[in-house]
């Protein structure tokens, strides 16, 4: 029995690693790509390079449709132009930016995005919007670097990310990403609490990603400060609540943390990280009442 309850106990140690991490990767590919979604913002400045390819009937075609949300014909009219004038970086860009804000019925098609605004980068590397492009690559990359655990994707990232402005929030917020995910957790903290100038809806990633680098550090009371400050901008995260359970039982308040994993349930039903610590709670609940039965020999 012994030696069933030890086996239990390494069990559920490591179900509820493998909770925080995937809830931590989960909340990165979830965040890092934007969906920016308004085709007009782009249409003034989608003359000011390459303005002698401006007035190529197949480009001006594309605008024209694009603005119109005919999408399709505009991306066939884009991909004629490139063909004809493979140098054409405008193009290039309109191409990458309307794969990252286009969802279509069978999704999206962010690996396109990728592809064109690489090639944009690689025409004009100080083009008016290489940095956007780069930015958005980076993010791409660090998405797909974690959930395939591709190291050479996340390499990609952080190249992009260091040729860019350091002190740019959303640069920031990528790097910490990349750090937490090698484990340099102090970087990783520093870079996001520095990531000050974020659309409001980034900010409640801020808070998460350092609850998640305190509880790396199994710096719990911190980890909660900051878990918290997540619930208030939106008290209906369930990874929010899914971490600040996970940070209850590591402080002993099983009650706190059945409430918020129970929380997490009551936004998603279908949430099975929580679904997974609720179980792992509601036995310590058992155990530190003396009241855990068999459970321990059914693993």
């Amino acid at each position: 029995m012994k030696k069933l309850r030890t086996r239990y106990l390494l069990l559920i140690s490591f179900i509820s690693f493998l909770v925080i991490i995937s809830c931590g990767v989960y909340l990165f590919y979830q965040f890092f790509i934007p969906n920016n979604g308004n085709n007009n913002n782009y249409l003034n400045i989608l003359l000011d390079e390459d303005k002698h390819q401006s007035e190529n009937i197949h480009y001006k075609k594309a605008i024209k449709d694009y603005s119109e949300h005919n999408i399709r014909i505009a991306i066939d009219e884009l991909n004629e132009e490139v063909k004809l004038y493979p140098k054409h970086a405008q193009a290039y860009f309109l191409l990458g930016k309307i794969y990252e804000d286009t969802e279509f019925p069978e999704g999206k098609y962010l690996s396109l995005m990728v592809k064109f605004y690489e090639k944009y980068i690689g025409l004009k590397p100080a083009g008016k919007r290489v940095k956007y492009a780069k930015l958005r690559v980076a993010q791409y990359y660090i998405q797909a670097g974690f959930k395939q655990r591709n190291v050479d994707l996340l390499k990609r990232a952080e190249d992009y990310l260091l040729s860019l402005d350091q002190t740019d929030s959303s640069v920031r917020m990528a790097l910490g990403a990349i750090y937490l995910d090698k484990n340099n957790y102090d970087k990783a903290i520093e870079e996001f609490e520095k990531s000050a100038q974020l659309p409001p809806n980034d900010f409640k990633l801020k808070y998460n990603s350092l609850g998640l680098a305190y509880i790396k550090k199994e710096s719990y009371a911190k980890a909660k400060l900051y878990l918290e400050i997540a619930l208030k901008i939106d008290p209906n995260d369930k990874y929010a609540h899914n971490n600040i359970g996970y940070v209850y039982v590591r402080l002993n308040d099983y009650e706190n943390a059945k409430k918020h994993f129970t929380e997490a349930l009551k936004i998603d039903k279908t949430y099975t990280n929580a679904q997974d610590n609720l179980i792992w709670v509601e036995e310590k609940m058992r155990t530190a009442s003396g009241k855990s039965g068999n459970k321990a020999g059914k693993d």
